[in-house]
């Protein structure tokens, strides 16, 4: 049976992109996967969300030019 009531957390670890630290966990709800990335230290403010793992990859190589964390 699918668990879509209770979300599978995982955490992924740290990343570092262009200086600066990232948290990153996966968050699986049934056939549905997602990407959470925090900045270290501040994983109490809002984050980034991301669908699929090529939006992610797009993010990444882009970082600083087209989305900040709030």
């Amino acid at each position: 049976m699918r668990n879509l009531t209770n979300p599978i957390v995982s955490e992924k670890g740290t990343v570092e992109v262009r200086g600066q630290a990232y948290h990153l966990q996966t968050i699986s709800y049934g056939s549905r996967h997602h990407i959470h990335v925090f900045r270290k230290a501040e994983l109490h403010r809002h984050g980034l969300v991301f669908t699929s793992q090529r939006e992610y990859e797009m993010w990444k190589t882009q970082l600083g030019a087209q989305r900040e964390l709030f």
